[in-house]
């Protein structure tokens, strides 16, 4: 099998919270993670101020194609994601590519939605955010899974989302994905309703 490889989008003002879950659970599971930085610098400004830095600037790797994208909400940091035209035209690319589509939170109102990128496709976000847009189909589930279109709630479904898109993304080695849940003492997982539509 491949190595997997994920893109995480990040812009000032991201729910740190969300996005390290994410790349720590990737990372335990041997999934490739390049985290990239879609303002000019590498160091961002979080949500809460925590200082991180990505590993490159989305212009530097904009012609890549990875088997997923993620992006984390945040308010300031999805309004930067959703104004920054490459990113969308990065997303756009990855959708026509079939890759998946990974949004937490606010993400997938603020950014998927916004821009039409959802169609028809079920997915939940945060904060009645969906009613701002009538793109998509707002499911009110912790974790939704449409296609290749991957969504969650909020920070307090971090891991289960994670643990979601590692489901889809090591297809072929589900027991190295409950293997690591049951490593980390996580009790929620495998989710108990299905969340594909």
């Amino acid at each position: 099998m491949t190595e997997k490889h994920v893109a995480v989008l990040l812009a000032d003002g991201f729910e740190e919270g969300e996005a390290v879950v994410f790349i720590d659970i990737m990372r335990r599971l041997d999934i490739k993670v390049t985290v990239l930085s879609c303002m000019e610098t590498t160091a961002l400004n979080t949500y809460f101020e925590t200082r991180i830095t990505a590993d490159d600037i989305l212009k530097n790797c904009y012609d890549t194609i990875y088997d997923a994208v993620m992006m984390p909400g945040g308010p300031k940091g999805t309004d930067n994601l959703s104004a920054n035209p490459m990113v969308i035209d990065f997303l756009k690319r990855h959708i026509n590519e079939d890759k998946y589509i990974c949004a937490l939170c606010s993400s997938g109102a603020k950014v998927l939605a916004a821009h039409q990128l959802l169609g028809l496709h079920y997915y939940t976000t945060g904060a009645g955010l969906d009613k701002k847009f009538d793109d998509g189909q707002f499911l009110d589930q912790k974790v939704v899974v449409d296609g290749q279109f991957i969504s969650g709630k909020g920070l307090g479904v971090s891991f289960e989302f994670a643990f979601t898109v590692a489901k889809y993304l090591l297809v072929d080695n589900q027991e190295k994905v409950d293997w690591q849940a049951n490593h980390i003492y996580f009790d929620h997982w495998p989710l108990l309703s299905t969340p594909d539509k």
